[in-house]
């Protein structure tokens, strides 16, 4: 059998694991880590993160309207760590060499994203993701972690796919959420929740499972787009949202909803019969300023534009679909789990944004948990003896795509944003009916956590 020896695994490849790396590169240059990813990583797509640079706007306003969009099921030491380090995650940035989108006068020119009191979310362009995931590259190995090992209850290492062995004194769990198990999504399929698999089966604690948010306006025409989220801070700069016979589904009276009570909104009206001929609601690009969409989201107007040239005539067919999941392992402030040598950080981390997620904030939770993470995980090595690993057999259960596809149509079926009871109960009851591999008993939690949590 292989062996690798470090003192600490990071696994997942997306910002939040890089950020624990360059955490670790920082404040404890002589520890050994490994970084494993085993691919489909969202940080790309990061359009750019919340902060409270508005004059109007605070940490503690942000700190708000964290927890009012959290519902009563956030943790509100998580969602205050969250508020209060925005500040300094975009001076980091900045000291980095991101340049963020500024006005003529100098000052921020944020976004404003929904469930927000003020625009907040600073970006650079719309490309933040990918600018940050180059300035902290970190080697990693190609790999997928299927075991976490403990030996006396604490992390002493981890198996790999292809059965190397890894020693290791501590384990970050950083690979995002489980999405992917939806069959209508936004990430890859990579994203089935196997990081909130391993956490579970070493003795970790998840919570607020059912906690999902469906990206309300996810293209299903043109289909070459199809899974395509269009981002809905245009709603705030004209753009407007259609059902088949031209009414609009928003007032111009009204103030915006946020993401999930929007997502139920137009599940309903497609409910209700009134969808275009793909299955969707028109979001209408027409009411949008041309040379201001240009100038804030370079990306997307380059590729709106091969979509269709006459700026005026652009829109996309679009329904919600499963988008960010909001449960995950439950961690304090330290990013510690509760197993000693296990700690976690980004989306496989739950109760940060309770019930529904503000736009921006899955961008900022990866720098600000994922530099937590690092720290915690190099202030534990540092007093921690090393555990052999225990030598067992090694049996790991692993989900065929057989059943990953049923769990896909199941979830499509019975799990979406009104949430409602009896399509819920006949969507466990098929899923009970399946074999209990991993990623199906996940899919049975969420559900399950879905029905005794109603909104």
């Amino acid at each position: 059998m292989k062996t690798l020896e470090t003192e600490i695994l990071i696994v997942g490849g997306g910002l939040a694991g890089r950020n624990a790396a360059m955490e670790l590169r920082e404040i404890a240059p002589d520890l050994r880590f490994l970084l494993l990813d085993a691919g489909g990583a969202a940080s790309t797509e990061i359009m750019g993160f919340s902060a409270p640079v508005h004059p109007a706007d605070s940490p503690e306003l942000f700190l708000r309207d964290i927890l009012v969009s959290g519902g009563g099921l956030s943790d509100p030491q998580l969602a205050r760590t969250l508020a209060e380090r925005a500040l300094p995650e975009l001076k980091r940035l900045e000291h980095y060499g991101i340049c963020f989108d500024k006005t003529t006068d100098g000052a921020f020119d944020p976004v404003n994203a929904l469930g927000s009191t003020c625009p907040r979310v600073v970006h650079s362009g719309t490309t933040t993701g990918k600018q940050a995931m180059r300035l902290l590259k970190t080697d990693a190995i190609k790999q997928r972690i299927v075991r976490l090992l403990t030996t006396d209850g604490i992390i002493s290492g981890a198996l790999a796919a292809d059965g190397t062995l890894i020693s290791t004194k501590a384990v970050i769990l950083a690979g995002g959420g489980f999405a992917g198990l939806w069959k209508f999504n936004t990430w890859s399929r990579n994203l089935r929740g196997d990081c909130l698999i391993l956490a579970a089966d070493a003795g970790a604690e998840l919570t607020g499972l059912g906690c999902v948010q469906f990206e309300p306006t996810v293209t299903v025409f043109p289909e070459e787009n199809a899974g395509f989220p269009v981002i809905t801070t245009l709603l705030h700069e004209g753009a407007c949202l259609r059902n088949r016979k031209g009414q609009s589904l928003l007032s111009p009276e009204e103030a915006l909803p946020r993401k999930s009570e929007l997502a139920k909104l137009i599940l309903r009206e497609i409910n209700a019969g009134n969808a275009l001929p793909h299955g969707g609601i028109l979001y209408d690009f027409s009411g949008v300023e041309e040379k201001n969409f240009s100038r804030k989201y370079p990306e997307y107007d380059a590729k709106f534009r091969r979509i269709q040239p006459d700026f005026r005539q652009l829109s996309f067919e679009v329904k919600p679909g499963a988008h960010t999941t909001l449960g995950g392992i439950r961690v304090n402030d330290r990013c510690e789990t509760g197993i000693p040598g296990l700690f976690a950080a980004g989306e496989s981390v739950g109760g940060i944004h309770g019930r529904d997620r503000i736009g921006g904030n899955a961008g900022l939770e990866v720098f600000v948990f994922g530099r937590i993470a690092g720290k915690s995980a190099a202030d534990y090595v540092r007093n921690a003896k090393r555990a052999l690993p225990p030598n067992d057999g090694f049996h790991v259960s692993t989900t065929p795509e057989k059943f990953l596809r049923e769990v896909a149509a199941i979830l499509d079926a019975s799990f979406d944003p009104l949430k409602e009871p009896d399509k819920l109960r006949k969507g466990i009851a098929r899923l009970e009916s399946l074999p209990r591999f991993p990623h199906v008993r996940l899919a049975i939690a969420a559900a399950n956590d879905a029905l005794n949590h109603p909104e």
